[in-house]
């Protein structure tokens, strides 16, 4: 690894992020492997996590600064997680995996609107599902619990719930979880008397709620890691640009 944590890190990343891919890290020192199903044990475990852990919280970053719709604040992340190198006692086969969770956070930290960061981004969290797949680990993520208000405010929520099934789905991975989120897309339209009364962005809120709930059939449809990746990165970019469009009335707030 390339020096340490520029900083101490909060805890209050996503839940479903952390739990997945902090289980999934664990679970990896305890791969079955040959007839006889032999545990394999690398020496350096506790490194490695911490190693990890560093890496998870970078993509978690990332992912956050993206939803936002905060390319800048995407930057940092990305490029602490591309110059990362790969862990000591790394499985042979996460290695491909690593080094294109480090390729993927480069196109992140170079991209030039929130189209291609968020791509980049859908990349970096695809690589993590096919590297808990091809190393037979199945994480056990927590249930995120959100309130139940109407409103804005709960239909950004049900989004969210959304995200959060489709994101389990990607990363673990999942079909069920998948299909869940594709599932929680299918919320109403937002009546116009919800939104923030901004004329200059009004329409383009409503089209681009509009255009969320169209990717919902492109995300039942999905049947692969590719396709399921590729409906990601286009929620992250509906998401991104409107919440991009006018911070102080609508979208998740900068952390301090």
């Amino acid at each position: 690894m390339h020096g340490h944590p520029r900083h101490p890190r909060r805890l209050d990343v996503p839940a479903t992020i952390a739990v997945v891919l902090l289980l999934a890290l664990v679970a990896a020192a305890s791969v079955r492997a040959g007839a006889a199903q032999v545990q394999q044990s690398p020496p350096s475990l506790p490194d490695r996590v911490s190693v990890m852990r560093y890496h998870f919280l970078e993509a978690s970053d990332i992912h956050e600064a993206v939803i936002r719709g905060d390319l800048a604040g995407a930057r940092a992340p990305a490029e602490a997680l591309a110059r990362m190198a790969v862990p000591r006692d790394t499985l042979t086969a996460a290695v491909p995996f690593v080094m294109g969770i480090s390729a993927a956070a480069g196109r992140v930290r170079e991209a030039k609107d929130l189209t291609e960061a968020a791509s980049a981004t859908a990349l970096v969290l695809r690589q993590c599902g096919e590297c808990h797949q091809a190393l037979r680990v199945r994480p056990t993520p927590s249930v995120v619990r959100r309130p139940d208000v109407g409103g804005l405010v709960g239909h950004m929520l049900e989004h969210q719930r959304a995200l959060d099934a489709l994101l389990q789905g990607l990363i673990i991975p999942s079909a069920t979880e998948w299909r869940a989120g594709a599932d929680r897309l299918k919320v109403a339209p937002l009546h116009p008397t919800t939104l923030p009364s901004d004329p200059k962005w009004t329409a383009f809120r409503k089209q681009a709620d509009a255009r969320l709930h169209q990717i919902t059939d492109r995300a039942q449809r999905a049947e692969n890691p590719l396709m399921r990746g590729a409906v990601y990165a286009d929620l992250l970019t509906t998401c991104a640009e409107c919440h991009s469009l006018h911070s102080t009335l609508w979208g998740p707030r900068r952390p301090n």
